[in-house]
């Protein structure tokens, strides 16, 4: 009887494993890729009106990037991508949409630049969840379409005149008016309160938490929703010490959200290392703007150095900053004049200040005014408190 058993048993595992052969070998027979081109070929052959190529066409397409240090094999599926007869086929046989730039495509030969360095993926995989992504141990899944203009800044060094990269443009300006720099540094500007900017988009999955990440576990996905809620996605654990978020919820809308995301994209994409050939030089910088004030020049600095992140527009306040003493906001500015002195105020500039707890047994605000001394001029600091003093005159 117990024989009788064995032998049922690798009779059943005999059985498994022939059709696990078979399984394989019809994968490897009649691969995802092979039914593109030959859909590819049947298509092309109704546009010209002409035979179509035999099945010993099929093959695997490949361009070999070693200045770039890829390969990549996504023309296998993507057959018809710089053929204009395709123009109105649906993926994967549809030609690069141009992108309202008619150079476009010209300027970025494929065989030269091949689609992983705009688009990531995977390269050299050939069935579409492989490529596509994302998989496990690839950390650069393809990109949605909304965030390929972020890799612009891998070859172009000016985006603020770029075609095609307007919505940069946009979240720059929002970058800017939210003061994101007062809190993050980026390429050695502003401020350690948040991590440097230009890191973010190169960390491995493993070092971001997505316990509470509603999409796709990735890179991207963690940005976007982080922009849309910080507090939900980084709550914090109090029990071990860790507070929630520094960064408020500024309410954006999920376009908002995603140009922002695109915006750190590109951050990253400007630190690749690409042979100089590739890279589109950007003009003189332009001069520094001419001011009828000190005060009018504070107010520049004011926002270029990021306060607004913190003390809002104009310095009226309203940044929620939890368990600071007295309102858990970070405070306005508009009392300055009445409560510092100059000295006391360009002090408190330079040094910074760590604020009080409302609740002394709690964690301490996770916002804090850091010291400024090292990053701006003496000639900077004074304007800024011309404009500081000006708040409360014009509030």
């Amino acid at each position: 009887m117990r024989r009788s058993v064995w032998n049922w048993l690798f009779l059943a595992s005999s059985f498994c494993l022939a059709l696990l052969f078979m399984v394989l070998v019809w994968q490897e027979t009649f691969p995802e890729w092979k039914g593109y081109q030959a859909q590819y070929y049947r298509r092309l052959a109704d546009l010209t009106g002409e035979p179509g190529k035999a099945a010993t066409a099929l093959a695997i397409k490949q361009v070999h990037l070693p200045e770039l240090g890829r390969v990549d094999r996504c023309m296998t599926c993507h057959m018809g991508i710089d053929n204009p007869r395709m123009k109105e086929e649906p993926q994967p046989l549809t030609t690069h949409p141009d992108l309202g730039i008619p150079e476009f495509l010209a300027k970025h030969p494929f065989n030269e630049m091949g689609c992983t360095v705009c688009h990531h993926g995977q390269g050299p995989a050939t069935a579409a969840a492989h490529a596509h992504g994302p998989v496990k141990h690839w950390e650069q899944p393809l990109l949605d379409r909304g965030l390929t203009v972020g890799t612009c800044a891998t070859c172009h060094e000016d985006l603020e005149t770029l075609r095609g990269a307007e919505v940069l443009n946009q979240a720059r300006q929002k970058f800017v008016s939210l003061g994101c720099i007062g809190c993050h540094t980026l390429k050695g500007s502003g401020m350690l309160v948040g991590p440097e900017l230009a890191e973010t988009w190169d960390k491995s999955t493993a070092e971001l938490d997505f316990k509470y990440i509603q999409g796709e576990h990735t890179v991207a996905r963690w940005v976007y929703e982080h922009f849309m809620n910080p507090q939900r996605v980084v709550p914090g654990y109090p029990a071990l010490g860790i507070p929630e978020t520094a960064m408020p919820n500024y309410e954006l809308t999920e376009e908002e959200a995603e140009h922002l995301t695109a915006l750190v994209l590109s951050f990253s994409a400007s630190e690749t290392v690409v042979p100089l050939k590739f890279k589109v030089r950007s003009g003189p910088a332009a001069p520094e703007p001419a001011y009828a004030s000190t005060v009018e020049r504070g107010r520049a600095l004011f926002i270029r150095y990021g306060c607004v992140g913190c003390h809002g527009p104009e310095g009226r306040g309203g940044v929620r900053n939890k368990n600071m003493e007295p309102a858990e906001e970070v405070p306005p500015l508009t009392y300055v004049a009445g409560g510092f002195t100059r000295q006391e105020l360009k002090d408190t500039i330079a040094n910074g200040r760590y604020p009080a707890r409302a609740d002394a047994n709690d964690l301490a605000p996770p916002l804090w005014m850091p010291s400024w001394k090292e990053k701006i001029s003496e000639e900077e600091l004074e304007a800024l408190a011309d404009y500081l003093l000006s708040l409360s005159t014009e509030g």
